[in-house]
């Protein structure tokens, strides 16, 4: 270990001599590491490209060494299947076919340490535009790696799978699936008249679902993120779960009984849920432990509220300090709104 941490702090100091002796006898320069390679950062070029055309059913995109490069990702229908890219050189992703299945792997990344004097960076903007034919199903979509922006329109797809750690924005726009992974960590995730079926969406994001219909999908929204349900959307099975702001994690009811009441009336409403214009079918749950949750113009037989601290507000009934309030609650289509500490109303 001692040897390793030895030989880090030699890597770190030739590192600083070449950027000292580039700045005296060639001018400022960025260099990085490559594995344990130091070498100049190549000067970006602005390119446009388009990849050989086949047919494929599957997309697939590979960590390659580009996992974090800058980039914005476009799948759409288009008049036949293509592939595209435009921007920076340095960031040109590598593209395969292999039985059926459009493979990508991003480009080039800076590794390890960067002595950037003249804080070097990509002036170019990036973007790959993938297209299938109408009436084309995809078997599977599977998109991992961080992008600026992730867009996905008018596609039918068995099998998706989208998994981001750091980007702004995914949007789906008329999008059909019969499986679903999704798992964000972004800005906003807007869905639009999309279709979405069995699994999960696992965000960090404030998410807006405008029309279209999930259908046993269920819905995780950590941190601050807001929900907006509308437009038509139905909810057919599943249920959404806003995360616990205040303790950090989805706490055990029964364990936390006792301290629900010392955060009731000192902690501030957080997560929030705002539904308008909305179907319910079957039996579905949205759980906002501590935020504030709002139902207007729902269609539904039935609704129950519950809450251990916050306050109920359903239609004419009105509980402030916890309990349970029943509207048809023994229908076949009923929304339930659960809270420990927050507010539940509807109108």
């Amino acid at each position: 270990m001692k040897k390793i941490f030895k030989a880090g702090w030699v890597i770190l100091a030739l590192g600083v001599v070449l950027a000292i002796v580039g700045a005296a006898f060639n001018g400022v320069k960025a260099v990085e590491f490559n594995g344990f390679k130091v070498q100049t950062v190549k000067k970006d070029t602005a390119i446009t490209k388009t990849y050989a055309k086949k047919e494929f059913e599957r997309i697939e995109f590979v960590n390659g060494s580009g996992y974090f490069v800058p980039m914005e990702l476009e799948i759409r229908q288009g008049q036949d299947y293509s592939v595209s890219y435009s921007g920076s050189s340095r960031f040109e992703p590598k593209i395969d076919y292999q039985n059926g299945t459009l493979k990508v792997a991003r480009g080039q990344e800076m590794h390890g340490f960067s002595f950037d004097l003249n804080n070097y960076q990509s002036k170019i903007d990036s973007k790959l535009i993938i297209t299938v034919p109408e009436n084309v199903k995809l078997s599977f979509v599977k998109v991992n790696g961080n992008y600026d922006n992730i867009k996905l329109e008018k596609l039918n797809i068995a099998t998706l799978e989208l998994e981001a750690n750091s980007s702004e924005k995914l949007s789906l726009n008329e999008v059909t699936t019969e499986r679903t992974d999704i798992d964000m960590n972004t800005d906003e995730v807007t869905l639009t008249n999309s279709k979405l079926n069995n699994g999960e969406l696992s965000l960090v994001a404030d998410l807006v679902v405008s029309g279209g219909e999930l259908t046993n999908i269920n819905v995780k929204v950590d941190s601050e993120g807001r929900v907006y349900y509308k437009d038509g959307l139905v909810l057919n099975g599943g249920g959404t779960q806003l995360a616990d702001e205040v303790y950090g994690y989805e706490s055990d009811d029964d364990n936390d009984a006792d301290n629900d009441s010392d955060y009731a009336d000192n902690s501030e409403p957080n997560a929030e849920l705002d539904a308008d214009t909305i179907t319910i079918k079957g039996k579905y749950e949205i759980k906002n432990n501590t935020g504030v949750t709002r139902i207007m113009n729902a269609t539904v037989q039935g609704y129950r509220l519950t809450n251990k601290h916050g306050k109920n507000n359903l239609h004419d009934q009105q509980q402030t300090n916890g309990g349970t309030l029943e509207e048809n609650a023994d229908q076949a289509d009923v929304l339930t709104l659960s809270s420990r500490t927050g507010e539940n109303t509807v109108k």
